[in-house]
């Protein structure tokens, strides 16, 4: 009798795990389909978001310089300023997305963005317009980087890497936004007086650049959770009816026949997790201690050189390329032409100029798509090229156009190497992937983290640097730039070689 209530017993026990999968297991029996990409489109517009924001400012401080009477170094302060919330905030959010949720922290840190850019739009002056932009910006961090996290939660295993891949280039190619709205609304010639300023295009365009992330919060409310985040949270029942739903959209069946019952735990069995400052000091200390320093030294470096270019010069490009375009320009170079406009309006009477020329729109609309194309058609074949052969040509080639800039007289040349600055974007993922492969797994993602912040810093030194440089010293601001490009781009020649066995290793250990 005891031997037939073991039996039992065994009997039962392997029932109720007969049917139990590993969530990446059950997230392939609910397969991909309309129910995960529409989802990942929505995800996909908050990275739009983030990138039109700070990337917008290009567009809106030359238009709103009279109207709020700044000067090219407060502008460089405030085209910086997306970067220095993102620096402050990204652990805080980081922790909070991981305690609090994925789809709680989107919609509440989108919600507060979206708010504060639309508040920017009225306001009168520098200061009350900074303020609002630094609130906004002090919440960018979780939009731009969480639903990169959020959307490979989503789609099963083998869909993964696609998607991340999609996504990218729908972020890249959100940046092609930018100048067509600016294109759409800058030249249109209202005024209207509310005493304290006049509502114009540039605050219009302002309040559709900070729509985004207000409708992609709205359109994530009727949403799911992330089940990875739900099943560590020992949610298992949510977790269940989230795959069966995505089961049942996915494939047109009824939610019921989804053959998987329950969900193996074990992989998920909650520890106590350190304190936030303590968990931040063991992941951190040991990256700058041997042997990881130099290598830690070395992404952070060239991440810092192609952020202060990327995002620093290259928010000048729309004002820059306006001067030159509209200057007198024959046969001198871009600098020989902003010293003599800046020479013209140097009388404190001259009338102040805010406006845009449609050759400005056309070219950074043209350039922008272009760019993402290329990046799209490089990035797709980064196996064939190497991505130390990509690394280091970008830089190299992005840097040798910065410093030919100084040179060309015909506007086309100098229109094209100013426009190539976004193709520098293709540097950024080897440097991670280097950072994959050269880093464990319990240091990885806080060494991704502090380097990419440092790049960040450098957003907010090449914002800075250039606004008090162009004017001032215009030829040294394209040599200093175009240098330091070259000079990441020689030091890329210390990264390790291509090694296939360690990356199918790192990859399989990854997975």
């Amino acid at each position: 009798m005891n031997g037939n209530q073991f039996d039992t017993v065994s009997e039962i026990v392997e029932k109720k795990n007969e049917n139990a999968a590993t969530l990446d297991h059950a997230l392939h029996v609910a397969g991909l389909g309309w129910y995960n990409i529409k989802y990942c489109l929505v995800l996909a517009l908050f990275l739009v978001a983030a990138i039109v924001e700070p990337v917008g400012y290009s567009y809106i401080l030359p238009s709103s310089k009279c109207d709020l009477n700044i000067t090219d170094g407060q502008r460089g302060f405030l085209a910086s300023v997306p970067y220095i919330g993102i620096v402050l905030t990204s652990f805080p959010w980081g922790y909070l997305v991981d305690t609090r949720g994925r789809k709680m922290s989107l919609i509440l840190s989108s919600l507060a963005a979206g708010v504060f850019v639309l508040l920017s739009a009225f306001m009168p002056d520098f200061i009350s317009f900074a303020v609002c932009k630094f609130l906004s910006a002090l919440c960018i961090a979780c939009p731009a980087a969480v639903p990169y996290t959020f959307i490979g939660e989503l789609v099963p295993l083998k869909y993964r890497d696609i998607t991340l891949s999609v996504t990218n280039a729908m972020q890249i190619l959100g940046s092609a936004i930018v100048p067509l709205f600016g294109w759409a609304i800058l030249p249109l010639e209202f005024r209207v007086d509310f005493g304290a300023y006049e509502f114009r295009p540039w605050r219009l365009l302002t309040m559709m650049y900070g729509s985004l992330f207000i409708i992609a919060a709205l359109l994530l409310t009727c949403g799911p959770e992330s089940p990875k985040y739900l099943i560590s949270q020992g949610r298992f029942d949510e977790t269940l009816d989230l795959l069966r739903m995505m089961y049942s959209k996915n494939k047109k069946k009824s939610p019921d026949d989804y053959p998987i019952k329950s969900l193996k735990t074990d992989e998920f069995v909650k520890k106590e997790k350190p304190a936030f400052f303590t968990s931040l000091k063991v992941q951190s200390v040991p990256l700058f201690k041997p042997p990881f320093l130099k290598w830690m030294a070395l992404n952070s470096t060239i991440f810092f050189g192609i952020f202060s270019t990327i995002n620093g010069l290259n928010v000048w490009i729309p004002d820059v390329l306006n001067r030159v375009l509209t200057g007198d320009g024959e046969g001198v170079t871009a600098c020989e032409v902003i010293a003599q406009r800046l020479n013209s309006t140097a009388d404190d009477f001259a009338e102040c100029d805010d406006t845009l020329d449609t050759m400005t729109f056309l070219i950074n609309s043209v350039a922008n798509v272009t760019c993402a194309v290329i990046a799209i058609v490089v990035s797709s074949t980064v196996k064939i090229i190497g991505k130390k052969n990509l690394l280091i040509a970008v830089q190299l080639i992005i840097g040798l156009f910065c410093v030919l800039i100084n040179v060309v007289t015909q506007d086309i040349l100098f229109a094209i190497f100013l426009s190539a600055l976004p193709v520098l974007g293709l540097a950024i993922g080897p440097v991670n992937a280097y950072a994959v492969e050269i880093f464990p797994t319990h240091l990885r993602g806080m060494a991704v983290s502090l380097s990419m912040m440092i790049g960040r810093v450098g957003s907010v030194f090449g914002a800075n640097v250039a606004g008090a440089m162009l004017n001032a010293v215009c030829e040294a601001t394209f040599y200093f730039f175009g240098g330091f490009l070259m000079f990441c781009g020689l030091l890329s020649f210390l990264m390790p070689g291509s090694k296939k066995k360690q990356t199918k290793e790192a990859i399989t250990t990854k997975l």
